[in-house]
């Protein structure tokens, strides 16, 4: 064996030595440094989505807050319009909770939206459902987490609403279509006047935007006639909603 092939071997050997020797400190570290190294993709990860959580909350409490100012102002307005008592504007606190919608009704598939908000989250039957400032129903039936909504597309649904130009009052009710009844034969009811809710339904705060006018005809009825309101928003395309409580 030469010189240099000695002192190779002789430098493995000591290296060998050197690892087998180290002292359990050493290797506590080694091992904690190697540990760090290969953790911390997933602790970077992990915290990533901690942050799309708390980011989440953020966005929602905001939402939140933007649909009661929305709600809010529409009441406001309705108000200075003198459509609804004076003492209104002062007895205005609303509280909204957003609710995403969990499920329909498979008969029914807009008459009834399931949320995924219940009691336990302050709601109480007949509350008022929103998006934005446009009704959609109220709290039909409540569990623990979940809660059911009867909207106003549902035949069974009627709401006290006002023509916002005229002050016509009638109740807006499902058949075939959106219907905006008792409306009388000599009534001020117009194609493109907007209807509100009137605050006269139990639980439901006037303000709240109901539809536009599609149609006013005459039918086979002595004092009434047929009035038509196209509903302001798309129940079938809402994924989440708003209780007023």
């Amino acid at each position: 064996m030469s010189r240099v092939q000695l002192l190779i071997f002789a430098s493995l050997l000591a290296i060998s030595f050197l690892f087998i020797f180290l002292n359990q400190n050493a290797d506590l570290y080694l091992s904690n440094r190697l540990s760090e190294v290969l953790l911390f993709p997933v602790k970077l990860i992990f915290s990533y989505f901690q942050y799309l959580d708390v980011s989440q909350k953020k966005i929602d409490c905001l939402e939140a807050d933007i649909s009661k100012l929305q709600i809010e102002n529409q009441i406001l307005k309705k108000s200075l319009n003198s459509l609804m008592a004076p003492d209104t504007i002062t007895n205005l606190r609303l509280r909204v909770l957003k609710a995403n919608v969990i499920g329909r009704d498979p008969q029914n598939f807009n008459g009834f939206l399931y949320i995924d908000k219940g009691y336990k989250d302050g709601l109480t039957v007949n509350a008022p459902v929103v998006f934005q400032n446009k009704i959609i129903g109220r709290i039909k039936s409540l569990s623990e987490n979940t809660g059911i909504v009867e909207t106003i597309e549902n035949p069974d649904f009627a709401l006290s609403a006002v023509d916002v130009r005229s002050g016509i009052y009638g109740i807006a009710k499902k058949k075939d279509q959106l219907n905006f009844e008792y409306i009388k034969i000599n009534d001020d009811v117009n194609s493109g006047d907007s209807i509100y809710t009137s605050g006269l339904s139990e639980n439901i705060p006037g303000g709240l935007i109901i539809g536009t006018v599609s149609t006013v005809k005459e039918k086979d009825d002595l004092f009434f006639k047929e009035v038509i309101i196209e509903p302001a928003l798309s129940i079938n395309k809402l994924n989440y909603v708003y209780v007023i409580y």
